[in-house]
Order: structure tokens, then sequence, then C-alpha cells
């Protein structure tokens, strides 16, 4: 990369504020990741499970697995005996 590329994108690190609203989302965001995460320890979820320990409304648990599933940080680990959810456990 040539230098003066290296030196726009300093420029604009250094220049470009992140709002506070995304900050608060961001944090937000993560304290969720933190209890769903922390809901599984060892064991496999459904969503009605996860959504039962960490105390959230199931659309909403539903947006954050999907968000973690698409970052890596859980994976499917099949489906249930009934065929209605799929099963989620944490990405070794």
């Amino acid at each position: 990369m040539d230098t003066t590329k290296k030196e726009t994108f300093k420029i604009k690190r250094e220049s470009h504020q992140v709002s506070q609203k995304t900050k608060d989302n961001q944090k937000a965001f993560n304290t969720v990741k933190k209890k769903i995460l922390e809901a599984f320890k060892d064991e496999e979820l459904t969503i009605p499970q996860i959504s039962a320990k960490i105390g959230m409304n199931e659309t909403d648990t539903l947006y954050y697995v999907m968000s973690l599933l698409k970052f890596g940080s859980i994976q499917v680990a099949g489906i249930d005996d009934m065929d209605e959810f799929y099963i989620y456990k944490i990405k070794k």
C-alpha cells in the first residue's frame, strides 16, 4: 500500500467519531452476547431454551443467536427430536 493511502486512512481513523448511539448499541449487544454464551456452558440449546434461561422473548433471542451464528461464536449442533427447532452450541 502506498504511503498516501496509509496517511489517508490514518487521518480518517483519527478524525472519524463513532456516535454515542452506536457505542450504546454495541454495549447492549455485548451484554446479551455474554448472557447467551453463559447460558450454553457445556450444553446444547434451542431458541426457546436459551430464551427461558436469559429471560428474553424468543424473537429477540432469535435475532441475537442468528448474529452470533453469522459471526462464528456458535454453531448448529443438530435438530431436535420433533424437527421443530435447531439445536445450537458454542463453537470450539
